[in-house]
């Protein structure tokens, strides 16, 4: 059985007419005809009660109309939401990140993909840069945000922010008499 014969069946029935039926499906009459006998035969039941003047619905086929609408919703709806998945809109995003990307980094980068992106669940794992790194090798997490160097050329890294780190000692520390020497 072809998802195309249900959905010319559910025309014709809509319609109750097979010539106003094979126009909205951009076809001729016979094959459309043809293609209803041939479901008819598959699945063993007369659905339409055809006389030179009309076509009705029998019982069975007002039954199997309810459940292919129904049927065909769920397969649309299949199809959107597989589509929407793949184009990122839909499903679940694990993202990994250091500990000092918490306050700063991550909270825009969060609320910016929930504004773009509502429908996807968003799993948080705080991990080492060399975990994350372990984690998205093994597809553990899908994003990490982490401190390079990230020693394997699998993955690709992009700069999301440049920050400078200080050494702060004590005024009087033996360190701060050679400063050359850290």
């Amino acid at each position: 059985m072809e998802l195309r014969h249900l959905r010319y069946f559910m025309v014709v029935a809509e319609e109750l007419h097979f010539g106003k039926a094979a126009l909205r499906l951009n076809m001729t009459q016979p094959p459309l005809s043809q293609q209803i006998k041939q479901l008819e035969s598959e699945i063993g039941v007369t659905l339409l009660k055809r006389s030179k003047r009309a076509v009705r619905l029998t019982a069975a086929g007002g039954v199997f109309l309810k459940q292919i609408k129904e049927g065909l919703s769920q397969i649309d709806q299949a199809v959107d939401m597989a589509q929407r998945t793949a184009r990122g809109e839909l499903g679940r995003l694990v993202i990994g990140f250091v500990g000092s990307a918490t306050y700063e980094i991550m909270p825009p980068i969060i609320r910016e993909y929930r504004n773009r992106y509502p429908s996807v669940q968003i799993d948080l794992r705080e991990l080492s840069t060399p975990n994350q790194v372990e984690a998205l090798l093994n597809g553990h997490i899908d994003i990490g945000v982490l401190h390079p160097p990230l020693g394997n050329d699998e993955l690709k890294s992009y700069t999301v922010k440049k920050s400078h780190c200080v050494l702060a000692l004590p005024k009087h520390h033996p360190l701060t008499e050679n400063p050359g020497y850290i």
